[in-house]
């Protein structure tokens, strides 16, 4: 059963969310101005001290989560981040606005080195009240039944379908799927295992011991957010008494929708983010409260 959030649905809603009404007219004008992801671009780039989690880490998989990660920890502190600001959660769709229904998080990194092998995507779903350990169990589960899946590349094999087919063809291929995902149309099959349709994008440039990379925002499918990671470094700084101490930082950079939710809102979201990426204690447990999108 999908797990979603408890909303009021109604007939004008889609099939992956619901349309808000109550919002500010500035926000319902802006698909309008802004028509396209591209022209409602905006990123940032910040960083977060991870030394708490690298020994917090230690002692998890001394407990058993012997494979838990710093990207298990993001993607928690992003889940979280979603349960106490939802309009992160909200996409645009036919010059609407919407709240999503699910948390859906699209996991992206590099399989090769080969230069033509593109990126591996999957899409995994979770609960606001979700814990770390809750997003460990989820992700790997999704991973081994990814594995055991013989329909898993259905989507490569449409895509190889697609590009063998003449030009002409493609593009009304394509247009035809782009009316049907404006509309909410577009099947379900296809929406679960898009990387261009979740919450958010989140992708691990670290492991390639890469800087995070601004990701664009594409304008088919629902992503509002790509979050970048990026490399663990080490930095020498001075303490209040003026003593060295050594600090460990991971770079990230978002790329937002902006009509979602104003710069403040995201500032405050983000500033949520940092908290449980320094503190992931706070993670351990289920939210004490999940605030609820406007209607």
């Amino acid at each position: 059963m999908p797990e979603r959030y408890a909303r009021r649905r109604s007939m004008t809603d889609r099939r992956d969310g619901r349309r808000l009404r109550t919002i500010s007219p500035i926000f319902q004008l802006s698909p309008f101005t802004a028509r396209t992801p591209a022209d409602a671009a905006n990123s940032f780039t910040d960083s977060a001290e991870v030394g708490t989690i690298e020994s917090w880490l230690r002692n998890r998989r001394l407990d058993g989560n012997e494979n838990m990660t710093l990207l298990h920890v993001v993607i928690a502190a992003y889940v979280r981040t979603l349960a106490q600001r939802p309009a992160l959660n909200r996409f645009v769709a036919g010059k609407f606005l919407y709240a999503r229904d699910t948390i859906d998080i699209v996991l992206s990194s590099g399989g090769t080195e080969t230069a033509d092998a593109g990126n591996m995507t999957v899409t995994v779903r979770f609960l606001p009240t979700d814990t770390v350990f809750d997003v460990y169990r989820k992700i790997n589960a999704r991973v081994d039944n990814l594995k055991a899946d013989q329909s898993a590349d259905r989507l490569e094999r449409i895509a190889n379908t697609l590009v063998k087919t003449p030009r002409f063809i493609l593009r009304i291929a394509m247009a035809v799927m782009r009316w049907l995902d404006y509309h909410g149309w577009l099947g379900r099959s296809l929406t679960e295992k898009s990387p261009y349709h979740g919450s958010a994008s989140i992708s691990d440039e670290g492991s390639f011991h890469l800087p995070p990379v601004r990701r664009s925002i594409n304008a088919m499918g629902s992503l509002p957010v790509n979050l970048s990671v990026g490399r663990v470094r080490s930095v020498t700084e001075l303490d209040k008494a003026g003593q060295s101490q050594d600090h460990k930082y991971m770079d990230y950079a978002v790329t937002y929708d902006s009509r979602i939710a104003d710069s403040a809102y995201v500032g405050s979201a983000f500033r949520y983010f940092r908290y449980y990426l320094q503190n992931p204690d706070a993670l351990e447990t289920p939210p004490e409260r999940v605030n609820e999108d406007a209607l």
